[in-house]
């Protein structure tokens, strides 16, 4: 067996395989495409591999054998013929090491469950002139894109991409950078937010006729915030975008239970739905009534305790996303 162990903000993982190419494969590890870890997280850290690590990922690639992934707290055990699911694959997202994959809901459940750090779908900017973190909610369309390049055009720094890591600490609270890496949709970029694009410095890349429909990878590693911040006001947005909306409609959201709906559903949301990988394997939810219980608990105690800012909602189009926050 081959193996390999990293390090993503606080877990520590060993990956194993009979195929070293699956564990090493670098557009998961290291690309910027559209695939990538890299759209999901900030970095992957290379450390010792060890019989202590917090959780192991075993990769079995025979094609002899019955394509299934056994779960359990400490090893999630893949087995199938992944050298052709790999070749063959509808959409490479939906893989063992994709940015939708098997791979990156176990690491969301191993930071819960072994250092009690959460992650928030969603995108988050700093704005050192505020010391606010500014936390976009919503699922996948709903716009958090489309904040970070409108902050971007004001004094923003980019935070996360995606997924926004967050614990209670012994100092109070801490949040971690997710990926500095994002799949935008070039229209939006050129068309929306033609300062964005300067500061992104994105060349569209030859042949592209059709930017609405092109997404593209792209780079905002030299325009991020700090990788940590501890105990920062935060304001978070329920947002949805609607392209062609002139007038945004913002409400405020001041019952203390609602807030906690949104952000128990949001940090459940990549985690909690069952996912089929390869288009051919089918695999039940990694949550649990344990890990559900205690993030309710947590949510509840971020409301309480962080240093919020009135929580909005927002139904707006893409160029006056930011009005009234």
């Amino acid at each position: 067996m081959f193996k390999r162990a990293v390090k993503i903000v606080e877990a520590r993982m060993g990956l194993l395989s009979n195929n070293e190419k699956l564990i090493t494969e670098p557009r998961y590890f290291q690309g910027q495409v559209m695939e990538s870890l890299l759209t999901d997280i900030h970095s992957i850290e290379p450390i010792p591999f060890t019989e202590n690590l917090d959780s192991y990922f075993v990769v079995i690639d025979d094609f002899n054998v019955q394509p299934q992934a056994k779960v359990t707290e400490k090893v999630c055990t893949c087995t199938g013929d992944f050298t052709r699911y790999e070749r063959e694959c509808s959409d490479n997202r939906y893989s063992l090491f994709g940015n939708l994959g098997l791979f990156f809901k176990y690491l969301l459940v191993t930071l819960e469950r072994y250092h009690n750090i959460y992650s928030f779908h969603a995108s988050s900017m700093f704005s050192p002139s505020r010391n606010t973190l500014l936390l976009v909610v919503g699922g996948a369309g709903a716009g958090k894109t489309v904040f970070l390049l409108k902050g971007l055009e004001e004094d923003w720094r980019i935070f996360s991409t995606e997924m926004t890591h967050f614990r209670f600490t012994d100092k109070g609270y801490e949040f971690y950078m997710g990926s500095l890496y994002d799949n935008i949709r070039l229209g939006n970029l050129i068309y929306d937010f033609p300062k964005a694009h300067e500061k992104l410095k994105v060349e569209i890349p030859p042949g592209v006729t059709d930017v609405w429909g092109y997404k593209i990878a792209i780079d905002m590693r030299h325009i991020a915030a700090q990788p940590r911040y501890l105990n920062p006001r935060v304001t978070v947005v329920d947002a949805r975008i609607e392209s062609g909306r002139d007038t945004p409609i913002v409400k405020t959201i001041t019952r203390k239970e609602k807030i906690v709906k949104i952000l128990f559903d949001n940090a459940t949301e990549k985690l909690g739905p069952t996912l089929v990988f390869y288009d051919v394997i089918p695999v039940e939810s990694f949550d649990t009534p344990e890990l559900m219980r205690k993030r309710l608990q947590v949510m509840t105690r971020f409301v309480n305790e962080v240093q919020l800012n009135p929580v909005k909602s927002v139904l707006a189009g893409a160029k006056n996303c930011m009005e009234g926050i």
